[in-house]
């Protein structure tokens, strides 16, 4: 007995068979019932499509068949097209949008610093505190890493 098997006290019993080469053997009516009841309905299946020709128009069926498809594949390409379309025209109004701030930022700009020359002691009465400043500068300020490169 090896080591580390538990012992589990039973004695004399035989290992249990879980995969058997062994291929269990169908029953012989069975067998003959499946292959008997495949036959007759392929050959059903076979009579009812010999039937379509002569209920309908083959090659008109499939141009019809045809032209729905090309069709459907026209309206799929004008689907693509129109959302590309629309991306596009999503993308151009959030650029005029941009271009919009940027402009209205550089009038303000151009505003305070044409105010600022006029009015010389305006510039110190609209400056950051400086305890704000130095808060402000210590949140933006990139700084050099802690640690040394090794």
């Amino acid at each position: 007995m090896k080591p580390h098997l538990l012992d589990t006290g039973r004695q004399g019993q035989s290992p249990r068979k879980v995969f058997s080469r062994q291929r269990r053997g169908g029953s012989l009516w069975r067998e003959v019932g499946m292959a008997l009841l495949n036959g007759v309905a392929g050959t059903g299946v076979l009579l009812l499509l010999m039937q379509l020709p002569s209920r309908w128009d083959s090659l008109l069926l499939i141009s019809k068949v045809i032209s729905f498809l090309i069709q459907g594949l026209s309206q799929v390409g004008q689907g693509l097209i129109s959302l590309t379309v629309g991306l596009l025209q999503a993308l151009v109004v959030l650029l005029l949008l941009g271009l919009a701030i940027v402009a209205m930022l550089l009038l303000i700009n151009g505003v305070y610093r044409l105010l600022r020359l006029a009015m010389p002691w305006l510039g110190g009465a609209l400056a950051l505190p400086v305890a704000l400043a130095r808060l402000a500068w210590s949140v933006v300020r990139i700084r050099p890493p802690d640690r040394s490169d090794r």
